[in-house]
């Protein structure tokens, strides 16, 4: 039996593949309906059954409070000792459609609903919607908080499903059994149905004028909730500079307000909540006087028998209980398509960056890079770079060298494609790079940034990131090339996971600086990309470790065209040629010998530094 249940139950999960279509390239819709429909497609079939099992369960539970009635005028009409003779197989197929059809019926639209539905629907939406976010560029992300917009992306498919679900197991299942129960007593006297059809149209306007206004109030603590979500994750990620700056009082008070703001909407949307309830309810009382007392009044006139005036009387009441779940069904509709309205406002947004249907791969010959009038200035503001034109050759060695501001980052984010230039083109190996496939076009390129931030997974897992298969040899052996390898060995994280496979919590912060950045490092060296950038990729090492990994770079870069940004301009005095940026200009450029020999502003800057160090590097 217990096989058999697996077996049938699992069947319903299967009806739907919540995995099956890729995620579309076109940007979602921005409203709810066009959202939904679109989602709809792979549920068609399980939506169909689930509308035919709806049907069929709620005709059943209208025909059990008709042949309620039917069984007391039975009863009355009948003397005790010919009931059985004269009743007998209207009784027992009364008992095998309770026993047999009814459980049968209400057993496969559970399956139809809370497992083939219930089951996938989230997930459909939350694996569609992340292909949407995972293709956006790195600097929309910067344009909004990460807590809200992760938050946005759970609770859509939890929104979602609970609108479709009830929808379909309360709305669809509370709609037939309203047309039955008007059918039912329509056929017995055409006058009883009048109430219910009074009542229905009352609910009707009632929903009518309240749900907009639900749905108003809903965007609105959806909104709120969704602030004070991304505020807590900022506080909380960045809880040692708020220690160290902030004072107790003041991040009190801040969490305070987006508390306060929180409250105050849902108190509005509770506010209607109350209003709509005490509504429904008075409506309620109207029926059971219309309903009972004119069937009292049918009967004592002789319209009608004890059974159809008993069978109104269970109906009342089976119609006001039904009238309340439905209500909690539709509050729960309307509050998550408010919810979801919100939720859109994120997850709709067109790519910042789009990517080309079938845009070919990029193919790395010898990796030259060629910038022409790149200029990018993000909108105006400060930073960036104005008609930069650059030439990098296939393996050469580069270093980018400037004060705050200047535009090295800017240099590095347009490669990576993390931000499309206002005017200008890049060029690999003379390929567009907006004309190729972006995830071919960052495998082609190895980076270690200064802020080496890793995710909250094992050091193996961050190492081989982007590499599931590969070797534990393998991955030791870039540990190794990047002096890592003895102190991975030595970690053990609080659930007593040892090196490899200790987790290195939220953005590595088990780790110390340098520490997290040989691991960066050890990422690099697996990838062994042709295009290498280094954004002060040694700045966090101490001067022994630095000195080791020196020498691991050097045979890192060999036959790599590499990018190197460094403020101790010790670390590129070697390169082959240094840039020297300033306002987003290329100033002059050379070898280490020559531009100290021009003696402007590079060889200012090597006077001048101090410690080996210039300024500080900021992401402009």
């Amino acid at each position: 039996m217990a096989r058999w249940f697996e077996k049938v139950t699992r069947a319903g999960l299967h009806l739907v593949d919540p995995y099956q279509e890729a995620a579309t390239l076109h940007t979602p819709p921005k409203r709810v309906w066009p959202y939904m429909r679109m989602h709809l497609r792979p549920l068609r079939w399980v939506l169909s059954l689930s509308l035919i099992a709806t049907i069929l369960t709620a005709s059943i539970e209208v025909w059990l409070i008709s042949f309620a009635g039917q069984l007391i005028d039975m009863l009355a009409d009948t003397s005790p000792d010919q009931i059985w003779q004269e009743h007998g197989l209207t009784l027992l197929g009364a008992a095998i459609a309770v026993l047999v059809l009814r459980p049968i019926l209400r057993m496969a639209r559970h399956i139809f609903n809370d497992i083939g539905l219930d089951c996938n629907i989230a997930n459909l939406v939350r694996w569609r919607a992340h292909g949407h976010l995972a293709a956006q560029s790195v600097g929309w992300f910067q344009n909004d908080l990460a807590g809200r917009t992760s938050i946005r992306l759970i609770e859509m498919g939890n929104y979602t499903a609970s609108v479709v679900f009830n929808t379909l197991n309360t709305v669809a299942f509370g709609l037939v059994y309203m047309v039955g129960i008007v059918i039912l007593m329509a056929g017995t006297d055409p006058r009883l149905a009048l109430p219910i059809l009074l009542w229905m149209l009352g609910y009707a306007a009632i929903m009518r004028w309240m749900i907009p206004r639900m749905i108003a109030a809903q965007e609105r603590f959806q909104g709120s909730k969704s602030a004070l979500v991304g505020k807590v994750v900022d506080s909380f990620s960045n809880f040692d500079t708020l220690k160290l700056f902030a004072r107790k009082d003041a991040i009190e008070q801040d969490h305070l307000d987006a508390l306060e703001t929180t409250r105050e909407t849902l108190f509005k949307a509770r506010q209607l909540g109350v209003t709509i309830r005490t509504a429904i309810v008075t409506l309620e009382g109207f029926i059971m006087v219309c309903f009972i007392g004119y069937g009292i009044w049918l009967w004592s006139s002789g319209a009608a028998s004890i059974g159809i005036v008993s069978s109104a009387i269970a109906l009342t009441f089976r119609v006001t209980s039904l009238a309340e779940w439905m209500l909690d069904a539709i509050w729960s509709i309307f509050l998550g398509i408010g919810s979801m309205r919100e939720g859109l406002k994120t997850l709709s947004q067109p790519l910042a960056i789009p990517s080309q249907p079938d845009a070919p791969d990029l193919v790395i010959k010898g990796g030259a890079i060629t910038m022409t009038n790149l200029t990018h200035l993000y909108g105006g503001q400060l930073g960036g770079v104005d008609g930069v034109d650059l030439q990098i050759s296939p393996g050469e060695k580069v270093g980018l060298v400037g004060q705050s501001g200047a535009g090295k980052s800017t240099l590095v984010n347009l490669i990576l494609r993390f931000f499309d230039a206002e005017s200008g083109e890049i060029l690999i190996d003379g390929q567009n790079i907006r004309d190729v496939d972006q995830d071919s076009l960052r495998s082609a390129i190895g980076m270690v940034s200064q802020q080496a931030a890793l995710l909250n997974r094992s050091v193996g897992d961050n190492i081989a990131l982007g590499a599931p298969d590969i070797s534990q040899q393998k991955m030791e052996a870039a540990a190794r090339e990047a002096a890592a390898h003895d102190f991975i060995t030595q970690l053990q994280d609080q659930a007593g996971r040892q090196g490899y496979a200790a987790h290195v919590g939220e953005r590595g912060v088990k780790l110390s600086g340098g520490q997290r950045q040989r691991i960066a490092l050890a990422r690099v060296i697996l990838k062994d990309a042709p295009i290498l950038i280094l954004d002060e990729a040694t700045s966090a090492l101490d001067s022994e470790v630095e000195a080791e990994i020196q020498a691991t770079l050097g045979d890192v870069m060999r036959d790599k065209t590499v990018i190197a940004i460094a403020h101790r301009l010790s670390t590129i005095a070697q390169m082959d040629r240094i840039i020297v940026l300033d306002r987003g200009r290329i100033v002059e450029q050379g070898n280490h010998a020559t531009l100290l020999a021009q003696g402007g502003l590079y060889a200012s800057y090597w006077k001048h530094q101090s410690g080996g160090f210039l300024g500080t590097d900021d992401p402009a």
